[in-house]
């Protein structure tokens, strides 16, 4: 079983024998999430750009019954810089362990990334950057995820104005979904979500969902935010994190029901 789905021609091959309710490794979040997820985490090598290297990086892994990848082999090489480079991207990635008949199995399949040449350079023009930032150094390379509890300095999200809260960014940025507005619908969304040391955000899924548009433009505003990675040992770590977003629609004085956007954030 294989399935294209994202720019760099992402696959992904079960070996288990199909069968009833056989339900195969998933990424956390689901196909588009890890589209979006590579997409911006992909940087190309420079010494494979410059020389033109192009082709598909295969990579066979064996995960556990808990989704876990337990070892990792390349199959198909392209070269070492863009052989490592699919190597971090995904041992960066969480998976929905594999199911027979609802009980979880082991696993093990095949991940390949297509570089190409021409696809990078248009994605780079839309994501604006061919390389990432590390706000905060040295960085802990180990790949650990940690509970925001756990650490010694909190991330925080960075603004181009230090007046700017979390609140205030995400109620003057996010749009209330009219399907929302025209049902009148008001809850909580929350986005759980890893914190990368170079303050992006990874593994982005739902864990409350309100629909009519919400759990979509949640997701939207909560990828805009850039952050201070948290650190401990003063080293910029990965963080496991959730931002909540509240929609509610408050009655007016002239019997309109108007948008208001609250959020927090933590662990």
């Amino acid at each position: 079983m294989k399935r294209a789905i994202f720019l760099f021609i992402f696959t992904f091959s079960s070996f288990i024998p199909q069968a009833q309710e056989f339900i195969s490794l998933q990424p956390t979040g689901g196909k588009q999430q890890l589209k979006y997820f590579i997409d911006q985490e992909l940087i190309y090598p420079t010494s494979a750009i410059d020389t033109g290297i192009e082709g598909t990086v295969s990579i066979f892994y064996s995960a556990t019954e808990k989704g876990q990848i337990a070892k990792v082999s390349l199959r198909k090489v392209l070269s070492t810089e863009c052989d490592r480079e699919a190597i971090r991207i995904f041992r960066m990635i969480e998976w929905e362990p594999t199911t027979l008949r609802g009980i979880p199995v082991k696993d093990s399949g095949i991940f390949e990334i297509t570089f190409n040449l021409k696809k990078y350079k248009r994605l780079c023009k839309l994501r604006g950057y061919t390389g990432h930032f590390y706000p905060y150094e040295p960085m802990d390379t180990s790949g650990t995820v940690h509970l925001y509890r756990n650490l010694e300095t909190a991330p925080h999200p960075i603004f181009t104005h230090e007046k700017i809260s979390l609140a205030g960014f995400i109620a003057a940025n996010l749009k209330y979904p009219e399907a929302a507005i025209k049902q009148n619908l008001s809850g909580v969304v929350t986005v759980a979500f890893i914190l990368e040391p170079h303050g992006k955000i990874s593994n982005t899924h739902i864990v409350n969902s309100l629909g009519a548009g919400c759990n979509e433009e949640a997701l939207r505003i909560v990828r805009l935010i850039k952050w201070m990675p948290g650190t401990i040992n003063h080293k910029a770590v990965r963080t496991r994190m959730s931002i909540s977003v509240h929609f509610s629609l408050e009655q007016g004085p002239d019997g309109n029901f108007n948008p208001n956007v609250k959020s927090s954030y933590g662990g």
